[in-house]
């Protein structure tokens, strides 16, 4: 019990470190919302959601995940000695995608000519080259420098985002450029306290140990492309069946959405910190509390975000998007899943079964495939989240199954049954209670979660 609990006194370290990374930076981009929705029309919001989902496409599918990997490897060296060589191997690899990304980029921008092509293929690069930097820092254990260059990174393109749009007069034009700046601040930060290129050029290249980083993530790469296609094709689906004005506002309700994804995001990272770096007998038992505290986290997140947006969503959301509060709830979900799936397939990572976490997301993409269209052409809106959903859900069923044959991993369903209770109260209190009554369950969720706080850091303090 006592290494237990110390596993979960790191967990809740990472994530306090990672949330200065991670979610104070997206405070900045979600408090953009406000002013972007005011200033940009539905259509164009639609046309740079959906080339950013492009983009991302493309990196998926030539890039292979190879920050992860590097991580992965650098978390299993010890001493930067032993790390260096890691670095430059993965470095290669990510060169050579980077190569094949700009010629499939410039070619694109060629033959179809999009609006902003080359703004487009900038942020992409520089987009991969920060996933690139703040992956291999964490890898070196440098977790306070990738917080503070995520929190310098956002504050420049919040500031660049305003002063184009406000002062210059500039469309949505804007949020490229600021974009890349805030990825290029981000990296030069990194490049100066850590010094990657001088650890790349001094260290010694092994082959064998590029064969072997290659091996592992190219499972990864299809398993990433298959989590695009589970999360983001739906988006392509909805702007050809309805229209870039429906792709806004569903970016918007994505990006409100997106709130519980910081959390996701901020507990991925610090999961992986510990997950690629555990080893123990035990297995099942491990990532069973694991899971159990991520699905209590996000279950009350979820109860805490709902009732927020509903009380201030009029004051932050320009009118035009006003349709994007109706389907927040199922975008969170959707958000929700995707994340929970993520948490799992990160476990067959720390297991180096990355194979099988590909395989069960290549299954429940197929099934995405095929449930997409009718889902948006029966829902319209609401149908992508649904699609996306079902598919999630699929996913995790899938993956839960083969990690209980791999390691003996039960989900903790108690944990399960509890969020799905509370999931559901606050959806019931976000659709048929108007702001006050919001505004009381609110108030009772945050008091709840930090009594079971305070009883959680109470029960450690008692065991030291």
């Amino acid at each position: 019990m006592p290494k237990q609990e110390n596993y979960i006194l790191r967990f809740l370290r990472s994530t306090g470190i990672l949330f200065i990374g991670v979610i104070l930076p997206k405070v900045v981009v979600f408090l953009l919302l406000s002013f972007n929705t005011a200033h940009i029309g539905t259509a164009d919001y639609g046309y740079y959601d959906l080339s950013v989902n492009i983009t991302t496409m493309i990196t998926y599918l030539l890039y292979f995940d190879i920050w992860i990997s590097t991580m992965r490897f650098l978390y299993e060296k010890e001493g930067d000695e032993a790390k260096d060589p890691v670095l430059r191997s993965g470095n290669r690899i990510f060169l050579l995608s980077t190569l094949a990304f700009c010629a499939v980029g410039i070619l694109f921008c060629i033959l179809r000519q999009p609006r902003y092509g080359i703004d487009i293929l900038l942020m992409g690069l520089l987009q991969n080259l920060t996933n690139m930097y703040t992956f291999s820092a964490r890898g070196y254990g440098k977790d306070v420098d990738f917080a503070v260059s995520g929190v310098l990174g956002s504050f420049s393109l919040g500031v660049l985002n305003y002063g184009l749009i406000r002062w210059m007069g500039w469309d949505f034009h804007a949020l490229y450029v600021s974009a890349s700046a805030g990825y290029l601040v981000q990296c030069l930060y990194l490049e100066i306290r850590c010094g990657y290129l001088r650890r790349i050029r001094s260290s010694r290249y092994d082959k064998d140990l590029t064969k072997e980083i290659f091996r592992f993530t190219l499972p990864m790469g299809v398993g990433a492309m298959a989590f695009w296609v589970l999360n983001s094709f739906d988006k392509i689906v909805l702007a050809s069946v309805l229209d870039l004005e429906s792709g806004g506002i569903y970016a918007v309700a994505e990006r409100l959405a997106g709130l519980i994804t910081f959390a996701v995001q901020c507990f991925t990272y610090a999961w992986q910190d510990i997950a690629f770096r555990h080893k123990s007998e035990n297995e099942g038992a491990f990532y069973h509390l694991a899971t159990k505290l991520y699905i209590l986290f996000l279950s009350a997140g979820i109860a805490m975000i709902l009732p927020a947006l509903s009380i201030v969503f009029p004051y932050i959301i320009g009118a035009d998007f006003s349709g994007a509060s109706l389907i927040i709830p199922a975008a969170i979900l959707a958000a929700t899943l995707s994340g929970y799936s993520l948490f799992l397939n990160n476990i067959f990572y720390a297991l180096h079964e990355t194979k099988t976490g590909t395989a069960t997301s290549l299954v429940s993409g197929a099934f995405n495939l095929i449930i997409c269209y009718p889902c948006i052409t029966r829902f319209h809106l609401a149908g992508a989240s649904i699609a996306i959903t079902c598919s999630f859900l699929l996913d995790s069923v899938l993956k839960s199954i083969f990690l209980k044959k791999k390691i003996g991993y039960t989900a903790p369903w108690s944990a399960i049954l509890c969020a799905v209770a509370i999931v559901t109260l606050a959806c019931a209190v976000y659709y048929f209670c108007g702001p006050v009554l919001n505004g009381i369950w609110l108030l009772i969720c945050l008091a709840v979660s930090a009594f079971f706080a305070w009883k959680l850091l109470g029960v450690k303090r008692e065991t030291k």
